[in-house]
């Protein structure tokens, strides 16, 4: 019962709360990267310690941003961008594979009876 009497004390957090030097401008993005998430969503004002009024800024600044394409709208564009470049690059080389296989065959031949299978054959044999 000793400990049901005993008050708890509340502590009290003090709020984070943004620098209100920092400038918050489009034309900035690497200060408009610290508050965008790695999906690239805008860290809420909870979080970040911003006023309402700099929420609104940051907000219309990331905006403004990523319509200038000064910031992308996801970072992990950039990963999936390389993978498509590499995937991309394995493709092409499987088909310069695939027509150089289907060419063989036509090596030998003159350049000029690729065209026509029939003139392989001699005179004689074509009616000639």
């Amino acid at each position: 019962m000793a400990n049901a009497k005993r008050k708890r004390r509340l502590l009290f957090r003090r709020k984070r709360t943004l620098d209100p030097s920092i400038v918050i401008d489009y034309k900035k993005p690497e200060v408009l990267r610290r508050f965008i998430t790695d999906r690239g969503k805008i860290i809420p004002r909870r979080i970040s310690g911003a006023t309402a009024r700099q929420q609104r800024a940051i907000c219309t600044a990331v905006k403004r941003a990523r319509y200038l394409a000064l910031l992308p709208y996801s970072l992990a564009h950039r990963q999936e961008r390389n993978f498509a470049t590499e995937m991309s690059a394995i493709a092409t080389s499987a088909i310069g594979t695939a027509r150089k296989v289907q060419h063989r065959s036509d090596r030998d031949r003159p350049s000029g009876d690729r065209d026509n299978k029939a003139s392989d054959a001699p005179k004689e044999q074509r009616g000639e």
